[in-house]
C-alpha cells in the first residue's frame, strides 16, 4: 500500500488535540508524514513543542519547521494559553534535541510539494498564514498540493451535546488571520474542511479516557497525560475570555481532519461553494463571523470545496483509540 504523504501544519500547544492529531498521523499505516510546520503566536515554541510530540510517539527524525508567529495584516484574534501542558516536562525549553530544523515553514512547505507535484496533502490546524504565504510566494504549488483538509470555520450553527449553540463568532482558527484565509479560499486549491459544527460532536467518550488511562502502550499513556490537565486549562482560558465554562468538553477537531485523510468514511462530504468576504457585501449570505469574515454559499456559483457536514463520531473515536492502544 502506498502511504499518503502529508504535512502537518499546527498550532500545537494551546490544546490536546493538536497533539492528538500529530500521534494518530505516527500511528496510522496509510501516512507518511514528512513534517510538521507551526504557526500563530511563537511559533518557535510551539515547534518545540511539536518536536516533543514527535518524540513521544517514537518519530524524533520527522523535521519540524517554525513558521509565521503573526497575522498577515497585523491584527488577529489572540487565545493565550498554557502552551504545552501536558506535554513539556521539566528541562524541555532548554533540551537542544527539540530544537526545530533551520529554516522557515514556509520553504519548506514550497521544497517539499515542489519535489512530490501532485503527492502531498497538507493538514491545516490553525491559522492558514503559512499556507497563504507559501501560496504568493510560490503560486505554483496550488496546481501541486494534493489536498488541503483544513480544520475550521462554521457552516452550520450547531447545538452540541450540552444543548449550547455554536455560532460562527466562536470559530478560532479562520478567524485569527482573515487575510491569510481569503488568500487560500481563493487560491483554487483541491479544499476540504472539517468545520466546527462537525468536530463538536466528537468529544473523547468517559470510556475512552479511562481506556487510555488503563492502557500499557506509551501513546496511549501519553494521549491521556494530555487529556489529564486539559479541562481546568480549558476552563482558566475560558474564564480568562469571558466565555462561560459549561462549553468545555474533551473536543477532538484536529484528530478528524487526519482520520478523514486515512478513511473519509468518516465524515459525510458534500461539495458547496464558499466564499470568503471582509465587511458589506451584496452576495447572498447566512453567517457573519468575527473580523467581519464573510462566509456564504452564493447561489449558481460552481463548488469550490469539500465540506464535512455529518460525522459517524463512534467510529471515529473507536479509531482513535485502537491507534494510540496498538
Amino acid at each position: 500500500m502506498e502511504k499518503k504523504k502529508l504535512i502537518i501544519d499546527t498550532d500545537v500547544g494551546s490544546d490536546f488535540d493538536d497533539a492528538f492529531a500529530m500521534l494518530l498521523a505516527c500511528q496510522s499505516e496509510e501516512i507518511d508524514l514528512l513534517g510538521v510546520t507551526t504557526v500563530w503566536v511563537d511559533a518557535y515554541k510551539r515547534a518545540r513543542i511539536a518536536k516533543k510530540v514527535l518524540k513521544i510517539a517514537g518519530k524524533p527524525e520527522i523535521p519540524v519547521f517554525a513558521g509565521i508567529s503573526k497575522p498577515l495584516d497585523g491584527s488577529g484574534t489572540v487565545w493565550y494559553g498554557y502552551e504545552g501542558g501536558g506535554i513539556m516536562d521539566e528541562g524541555d525549553d532548554t533540551d537542544p534535541s527539540l530544537e526545530p530544523e533551520d529554516g522557515h515553514a514556509v520553504d519548506f512547505i514550497i521544497d517539499t510539494v515542489m519535489a512530490h507535484p501532485g503527492e502531498v496533502t497538507i493538514i491545516t490546524l490553525g491559522s492558514l498564514s503559512n499556507l497563504a504565504i507559501a501560496i504568493v510566494k510560490e503560486p505554483r504549488i496550488v496546481k501541486n498540493i494534493k489536498e488541503v483538509i483544513a480544520m475550521g470555520g462554521v457552516i452550520v450553527p450547531v447545538v452540541d451535546q450540552k444543548g449550547i449553540t455554536r455560532s460562527p463568532i466562536e470559530e478560532y482558527n479562520f478567524n485569527c488571520d482573515k487575510i491569510a484565509t481569503k488568500i487560500v479560499f481563493d487560491a483554487g486549491l483541491n479544499f476540504t474542511i472539517i468545520p466546527i459544527d462537525v468536530t463538536l460532536k466528537v468529544p473523547v467518550p468517559p470510556e475512552d479516557v479511562e481506556i487510555l488511562k488503563n492502557s500499557s502502550k506509551p501513546i496511549a499513556r501519553a494521549a491521556y497525560r494530555m487529556l489529564e490537565v486539559w479541562p481546568e486549562q480549558e476552563k482558566m482560558l475560558y474564564i480568562s475570555g469571558g466565555v462561560p465554562t459549561e462549553h468545555t468538553d474533551l473536543w477532538m477537531h484536529d484528530p478528524l481532519c487526519v482520520a478523514v485523510l486515512a478513511d473519509r468514511s468518516f465524515v459525510d462530504l458534500y461539495d458547496l461553494h464558499i466564499a470568503v468576504e471582509f465587511g458589506p457585501t451584496f452576495i447572498p449570505r447566512e453567517l457573519m463571523v468575527r473580523d467581519d469574515i464573510l462566509r456564504t454559499v452564493p447561489k449558481k456559483l460552481p463548488p469550490n470545496c469539500h465540506v464535512a457536514l455529518g460525522v459517524r463520531s463512534k467510529a471515529f473515536t473507536d479509531f482513535v483509540v485502537e491507534r494510540f492502544c496498538k
